[in-house]
């Protein structure tokens, strides 16, 4: 049903930050884009935190 108290796992929280940022980069590309760049760089470096968990949960599994 509604996943409301159930928690996240931190691979889903990272997924919603990392959207979370380039959704908001990319608004701000057109008014300031040093701002867009910044958060640019903090959403392709949870990127890379991303691919690497993912990648050590298929070597477990």
């Amino acid at each position: 049903m509604f996943r409301l108290f159930e928690p996240r796992s931190t691979l889903e929280r990272l997924r919603e930050k990392y959207s979370f940022l380039m959704r908001r980069s990319y608004e701000l590309a057109l008014v300031d884009k040093l701002r867009s760049d910044m958060l640019n760089d903090k959403a392709c470096k949870i990127l890379k935190e991303i691919r690497r968990m993912e990648q050590n949960q298929d070597k477990i599994a």
